[in-house]
């Protein structure tokens, strides 16, 4: 009767772990949720900032004091300088091309106390105090550096010591940690165990991120199809991995055509995530999309902005009256400029209070 009783109960046990780990099959390890209704949620109306000059086409923007700089894609030089006083535009910098003041495909990475730019062409860093970058039209570099690893690098986000960390799109580690002479340092944080068993070459497509920084000691990495932010300190230890608001992942799976291996995502179960995210003092911005990509309203302007602290803390859930698909924040004139291309390319400026 006692050896019935043993194995009833292992049975039993052993069902109930089944159906725990069954039903735990869609979230990932370490992971926090969070929701909507753990934020603030104030409504911002937004205006077109109308130029004395048209918009171009711009892929990334950067608000310094009174000037707003696009890096935009298609004109003579990459970078155009508008005042946001006057509402006059006072410059363009930067020719394309391959000469030693020039760039091939730049984009901004986030700083302090002077204008940093990263040639994903090139792997290489410039630096330029900002009145080198704003008073001159041929700004020439107070530094500049090649990256000693040959990989595109999408963005990247700067810490203390001048150190930079990279977004890899890797299969075998999520970020690289440089030092301020462009030598690697280290790898730098983990991929997400979650519901699907990965490929190496479904894992790096599946977690495609866009990361940020406090430009201290912590890095916030913001996935693309799947709802999830990994906050990492210096060191690379996981301090928070936040899931939400819609805890969605999209399933990615490897193919060979013949001429080449890569992997796609299931149509049917294909959404944006997060993008654009920015460092404002003790918290970081990001936008949200969370549209199926083949959905009849699907674009990539987002209507959401999540406001987080550097602990992962929920604060502020901006919604957007118009959407946009990249931002940058004035924190002292609490202002937030986004990018939108409906219908044609154009600045938007919200106001806000945190």
């Amino acid at each position: 009767m006692k050896n019935i009783a043993k194995t009833f109960f292992y049975v039993i046990g052993s069902l109930l772990l089944f159906i725990s780990c069954k039903g735990n099959k869609e979230v990932y390890q370490q992971e926090t949720t969070f929701s909507r209704e753990d934020f603030i949620t104030k409504e911002l109306t937004g205006k077109t900032v109308e130029f004395d000059e048209p918009i171009m086409k711009p892929r990334q923007i950067m608000v310094l004091d009174t000037l707003l700089i696009t890096c935009d894609k298609g004109t003579k030089k990459h970078f155009q300088l508008f005042s946001l006083v006057n509402k006059k535009k006072i410059g363009e910098r930067i020719m394309i091309g391959q000469g030693p003041e020039e760039m091939i495909m730049p984009s901004f990475i986030n700083g302090q106390d002077s204008i940093r730019l990263y040639d994903m062409a090139t792997s290489t860093v410039f630096s330029y105090s900002i009145p080198e970058f704003t008073l001159n039209a041929d700004p020439i570099p107070a530094k500049r550096y090649q990256l000693k690893e040959s990989y595109i690098f999408s963005e990247l986000a700067e810490l203390s010591n001048g150190q930079l960390v990279a977004s890899t799109n890797k299969p075998e580690v999520p970020c690289y940690l440089f030092d301020k002479q462009g030598e690697k340092v280290k790898n730098l944080g983990e991929y997400p165990v979650g519901p699907e068993k990965y490929t190496d070459i479904e894992r790096a497509d599946a977690y495609r991120a866009i990361l940020t920084s406090n430009n201290k000691d912590k890095i916030a990495v913001c996935h693309f199809f799947t709802d999830l932010i990994d906050i990492y300190n210096k060191e690379g230890k996981l301090e928070k991995r936040l899931f939400g608001p819609d805890h969605f992942y999209t399933r990615f799976t490897e193919y060979h055509d013949g001429k080449r291996i890569g992997s796609k995502p299931d149509p049917n179960n294909y959404r944006d995530a997060f993008y654009s995210p920015v460092s404002v003092d003790e918290h970081f911005f990001v936008l949200y999309n969370g549209k199926k990509v083949n959905g009849t309203d699907y674009n990539l302007l987002a209507k959401d902005i999540f406001v987080f602290d550097w602990n992962g803390t929920p604060k502020v859930h901006y919604k957007l009256d118009q959407g946009v698909s990249r931002i940058t924040v004035d924190a002292q004139k609490h202002k937030i400029y986004g990018i939108s291309d409906k219908p044609e390319f154009h600045i938007v400026e919200f106001s806000f209070d945190i």
